[in-house]
């Protein structure tokens, strides 16, 4: 049997819905070492349908804001074609979500609004589990959501 290096039912064995923070894209999308093999693993079980995959709205306006900085139409139709390739859910922010990322950020006052944003649309739609490679992230566990960094994977 093949090693893996990131094991989403290791980390919480309950692990199926899996929401990605815009880093990860980028990791992949750019070929980011050492990042870049945790993120194929983490595509491959999407597209094998190990666990289901999701991005924030707000992460496509975070990927795709240099390269339209740029002038790079290419890259951002790339991009959709990848997203829409893996079949991986863009979740639009509600008002609920809005709400729960201004509750995250009074709790969390460091922890920037796009960021919140992200959490909490994680949150309310169920995700088991947020992938992320910011540390300070961490300290969201708290509100129920497993939170994996990529750098304790490398």
């Amino acid at each position: 049997m093949e090693s893996r290096i990131l094991d989403f039912h290791s980390v919480d064995s309950q692990a199926t819905s899996v929401l990605l923070d815009t880093s990860v894209l980028i990791y992949y999308l750019e070929g980011i070492k050492p990042y870049y093999l945790l993120a194929e693993e983490i595509f491959n079980d999407i597209l094998d349908e190990n666990i289901i995959g999701s991005l924030s709205a707000i992460s496509i306006t975070e990927f795709v804001t240099k390269p339209l900085a740029d002038g790079n139409l290419t890259d951002v139709e790339r991009f959709k074609h990848f997203i829409d390739s893996l079949s991986i859910q863009v979740l639009a922010v509600t008002y609920e979500i809005a709400e729960r990322a201004g509750k995250l950020r009074s709790q969390y006052p460091n922890v920037q609004t796009a960021d919140a944003l992200i959490v909490a649309t994680a949150l309310e739609n169920g995700c088991d589990v947020f992938v992320t490679n910011d540390k300070d992230l961490r300290k969201l566990e708290a509100s129920g959501l497993t939170v994996i960094i990529l750098n304790d994977f490398v």
